[in-house]
């Protein structure tokens, strides 16, 4: 998921989150489809397919160390929805 509109210039407002974007990715996260700043933020949003835990909790950590304390939420899509991965 590379956002190249908004993402590039806001992601530096939030201490964490380009370390969390570059080295969070499907190829060393099983599960993983990719990470985002959802939005003007403050959402992150994680898309993956399983391994929601580990996940969530490596993201977490990685914005303890930069002293941000969040939660997170596991949100299925609706009803008709596909979601499908682009190489």
């Amino acid at each position: 998921m590379q956002d190249k509109l908004h993402q590039p210039y806001r992601q530096t407002l939030i201490p964490g989150l380009t370390k969390i974007v570059e080295s969070m990715t499907p190829e060393n996260q099983p599960g993983l489809l990719g990470v985002c700043l959802s939005g003007a933020g403050p959402t992150i949003l994680a898309l993956a397919t399983s391994n929601f835990d580990e996940i969530a909790n490596k993201i977490m950590d990685m914005f303890k160390q930069q002293g941000i304390v969040c939660s997170w939420k596991l949100l299925e899509p609706a009803d008709g929805t596909t979601v499908t991965r682009v190489s």
